[in-house]
């Protein structure tokens, strides 16, 4: 009977397999992780895994990276080999093994010591090969005193054989555990110890939508926690984020310049969160304590580049100094926060909350492009605990759709021929003014001008530029606008003594690669809300007349409305246009209207002008 039951299992394995292999690049025969947590939280983690790879993408793998905190971790290689398709075994060996710090953060090892990587090269990886290691962590100094926390993913883009997560814990430290999609297999008790088991076993790959979810909401996970509250995280990172006040004559010299012709309280903040947003580079290295703990921030004004936190603590201490109170706020950036499961590590990245009466005013200063007081759209409707002597997990709010808008102007002459001149005007808000802000700020004039040509040609073939000129580009206070000038040669058909042509003429809607799946398992997650308005006036050749001009319409959903409006002028014909996203999040029992209301704003995008050119 024990025979047979393998046999099925076995079974049962290889048709889950062969049903996948056709696309995966990689199979977990074993993703196995084991944490043991000592009374003082101290912990050592063991993985092991082995991985056939399956095609040529696969076999990125034969290169691992380990990344660890020197400072308060250590790492030991184990063992570990490349099994080849005719069945010889080649071991690692200290050859094959390298301690670094990534060649990208050399430049930072003054404020973040501790980042190194093990590096590990698997000889004779190709195709059909099977990799195996073994590894253990030892993190003799916790980032928290007598806290631990830790999560495991049990589903990912590859087939798993077995995935299994288990956790051995003394029983006097109480924990927390949230478990999504999965269910503890096994407890055993000894004397002092409880250990925890989780596994599934022939889990089969995600296959990924565009624009869905990340994974890490998606698949079967468990979270453990030793914090019993939001609370307690935020009063930690409170305390630990506050800096000596007897360093700091620098950064008071820049607050009283800064501010010294500010009447009003906003004022001030809009000047200083625009010098840390503009004079502070940010460089994105969240590692050990530094992954919480801010550095002072005299350290980072004097070397001018910080992380997250280092920014956002350097605005608050500035703020702080003007009279004006702020605390960091804790958020993710990527993915929702599992309230029911507090621990500091369900956060990516820290900004600032600047207090508002009985609110707050949410800033980021990494992102440099965006005006106060705007906040990235992947922020807004997150979940982040303000850190304060009081702190509270708050929903960022989201800002309404009118101020992610963009307005565009445009003059165009259409002649006999079907060539068009256009003068164009753009007023952005919001994404559109720091999308266009991140794109030309560290271009010279000439790169912007070839730039401009690039992104028109892809929209109007044989596009050349006139003029260029982009104001406000050179400081977050002042609205940034975009004007220039272009030349299309037969942008107009012309068929006879016809002339046809789009009216859409810069913002058409295209690319609809958003809605080409028939239908949806997860939902399709936008990266903001927005409005696009557009007017054009058109001036036609004077022997000519309008022949055919499209309807106006209007079709209005609920995650969104597209708008249009045709009138004759004395010269030719002026064209509005409106197209709004209202939603962030379309669940797939709504995708197909979504699906239908994309492609019907494609169609009346593409519809025809036709004009009769009158014999001379």
């Amino acid at each position: 009977m024990r025979i047979r039951r393998k046999l099925i299992l076995l079974s049962f394995f290889f048709s889950c397999f062969f049903l996948y292999s056709e696309n995966l690049e990689t199979v977990y025969l074993i993703d196995f992780a084991s944490v043991k947590v000592f009374s003082d939280c101290k912990k050592e983690t063991f993985i092991h895994q082995k991985i056939k790879i399956e095609n040529e993408k696969g076999k990125k793998l034969g290169h691992l990276q380990i990344p660890y905190d020197s400072e308060r971790e250590k790492i030991k290689f184990i063992e570990g080999s490349t099994t080849l398709p005719n069945g010889k075994k080649i071991k690692i060996t200290s050859q094959d093994i390298k301690i670094v710090t990534p060649a990208e953060f050399t430049e930072y090892t003054s404020l973040y010591p501790g980042y190194k990587v093990m590096s590990i090269n698997f000889p004779g990886v190709e195709i059909g090969s099977i990799i195996e290691y073994k590894y253990k962590i030892i993190t003799y100094k916790p980032l928290i005193e007598r806290h631990f926390w830790d999560g495991f993913y049990f589903q990912s883009t590859d087939f798993f054989a077995l995935s299994r997560y288990e956790l051995k814990i003394p029983k006097k430290i109480k924990i927390k555990i949230f478990e999504k999609d999965i269910t503890l297999k096994e407890k055993k008790e000894d004397f002092s110890y409880i250990t925890y088991i989780w596994e599934k076993k022939n889990v089969p790959p995600i296959i990924e939508e565009i624009l869905m979810p990340p994974l890490s909401e998606i698949v079967p996970k468990i979270y453990v926690s030793t914090f019993s509250n939001w609370e307690e995280i935020g009063k930690w990172f409170f305390e630990i984020s506050k800096s000596e006040k007897n360093k700091e004559r620098e950064i008071e010299k820049i607050v009283e310049q800064l501010i010294k012709d500010r009447k009003t309280d906003e004022e001030k903040i809009i000047s200083l969160y625009n010098y840390v947003c503009s004079n502070i580079r940010y460089v994105g290295l969240e590692m050990g304590i530094h992954g919480y703990k801010p550095h002072h921030p005299e350290e980072v004004l004097n070397a001018k580049y910080g992380d997250c936190k280092d920014k956002a603590n350097l605005l608050k201490r500035m703020l702080e100094i003007a009279g004006i109170k702020s605390y960091i706020a804790l958020v993710n950036t990527d993915k929702k926060v599992e309230r029911e499961i507090p621990f500091p590590g369900q956060f990516n990245h820290a900004i600032l909350a600047v207090v508002k009466g009985d609110s707050y005013i949410f800033l980021d200063p990494t992102t440099e492009v965006m005006r106060y007081p705007d906040l990235p759209p992947y922020e807004q409707g997150k979940y982040s605990l303000v850190c304060s002597e009081n702190p509270k997990l708050i929903e960022i709010p989201i800002a309404p759709v009118e101020k992610n808008l963009r307005k565009r102007k445009i003059y165009a002459r259409l002649d006999k021929n079907g060539n068009l001149t256009g003068e164009v005007t753009i007023i952005p808000f919001g994404i559109f003014e720091a999308s266009l802000r991140n794109s030309f700020r560290y271009l010279k004039p000439i790169e912007r001008e070839r730039q401009l040509i690039k992104e028109l040609n892809s929209i109007l073939p044989g596009t050349r530029i006139i003029s260029l000129e982009i104001s406000g580009l050179e400081t977050l206070e002042t609205q940034l606008i975009e004007k220039y000038k272009f030349m299309t040669n037969n942008y107009g058909i012309k068929v006879g003594n016809k002339i046809i042509f789009q009216p859409t003429l810069i913002d058409k809607l295209s690319d609809i690669s958003i809605v080409s799946l028939e239908e949806r398992k997860y939902p399709l997650r936008l990266n903001s809300h927005y409005v696009k308005e557009e007017i054009i006036n058109y001036e036609i050749p004077e022997n000519s007349e309008i022949e055919v001009m499209p309807s106006s319409i209007k079709i209005e959903e609920k995650f969104g409305k597209f708008q249009t409006n045709f009138e004759k002028t004395e010269t030719g014909i002026t064209y509005t246009r409106i197209f709004e996203i209202n939603k962030l999040e379309i669940n797939p029992e709504e995708y197909q209207k979504f699906r239908e209301f994309y492609k019907k704003v494609s169609f009346y995008d593409k519809i025809p002008i036709i004009l009769n050119i009158k014999e001379e």
